[in-house]
């Protein structure tokens, strides 16, 4: 997707090109938001308890060869792992989001390791899927997963010696249901309609919302609050912005020379601010206008 020209560029991440302020956040520690080769760790608070993908390696650091590989834990309010969900639609946990339901909350999690029913080995790439789970909450209880359903397959997976994996990576839902999902090998950010209800999965990595152009290797992704998406580019340390129509209308440089720097992301509550993970300096650093 070619990049608009600048005078179309639209007011969350033009208020951050002009006027950026970086804060890196002291103490605070990114070490359960961000890849290493040890394989994945990410949190996801449900009230007091927490839920942590888990994708552990093998010795040496190789892809596990189980099937399915990994799982979520989840955490009681004091941090102890109470217990694990796991079945076949969970294989290889790599990012995940939320969103609160009538019942509980809907956890949509995309799996970097996704293998045939059986097969035994960890060819070097494959194709993968996302996963809606639907979770019941229950004052004073644990949460309890009720159902599991594939809402998008035939995402591209491949080993990398660096990252250990590469695969779709962030997701973020927006308020139509319409699930975006950040695709590393390929390069883009493709969407996956009506997320929370179909009972069906988009084949062939979901349709595509915007591709090349400024994206550079997209981990994470967020929503502005206009509705459009920013990506967090793997492989340069950019930002970028791109409307639910596909157009991508602004890139802002968070790190300079920032390959694999940046990952997760979110948009403060106020909504001026850009929380994101940075791994170069493993802290949560702050992008603000001033």
């Amino acid at each position: 997707m070619k990049p608009l020209p600048r005078a179309t560029l639209s007011s969350f991440m033009v208020a951050l090109a002009t006027g950026i302020a970086l804060v890196g956040a002291g103490g605070i520690a990114a070490a359960s938001l961000a890849r290493s080769t040890s394989g994945s760790a990410f949190l996801l608070t449900l009230g007091k308890p927490s839920v942590v993908g888990s994708l552990p390696p093998r010795t040496g650091g190789a892809l596990p060869v189980a099937n399915p590989a990994g799982c979520l834990i989840v955490l009681n309010s004091d941090g102890d792992a109470a217990e694990t969900w796991s079945n076949q639609n969970i294989s290889g946990p790599w990012d995940m989001t939320t969103v609160a339901t009538r019942e509980g909350a809907d956890l949509f999690v995309a799996n970097a390791l996704s293998r045939p029913k059986g097969l035994k080995t960890t060819p070097p790439s494959g194709l993968c899927t996302v996963v809606r789970i639907k979770v019941s909450l229950t004052a004073g209880q644990m949460p309890r997963l009720t159902s599991s359903t594939v809402v998008g397959s035939g995402f591209v997976w491949r080993a990398n010696k660096a990252a250990f994996i590469q695969a779709p990576t962030g997701v973020a839902l927006s308020s139509n249901g319409t699930l975006y999902v950040a695709e590393t090998v390929t390069n883009r950010v493709s969407k996956i309609p009506d997320a929370m209800t179909r009972a069906a999965a988009v084949p062939d990595g979901g349709s595509t919302l915007s591709a090349g152009g400024w994206l550079n290797g997209p981990l994470g992704v967020t929503l502005a609050p206009n509705g459009d998406v920013i990506a967090m580019n793997g492989n340069d340390g950019n930002a970028v912005e791109i409307s639910p129509q596909g157009h991508q209308v602004a890139k802002v440089t968070l790190v300079t020379n920032g390959a694999g720097d940046l990952f997760g992301a979110t948009v403060a509550s106020g909504g001026r601010e850009l929380v994101f993970v940075n791994d170069g300096t493993n802290a949560l650093d702050i992008a603000s206008t001033r």
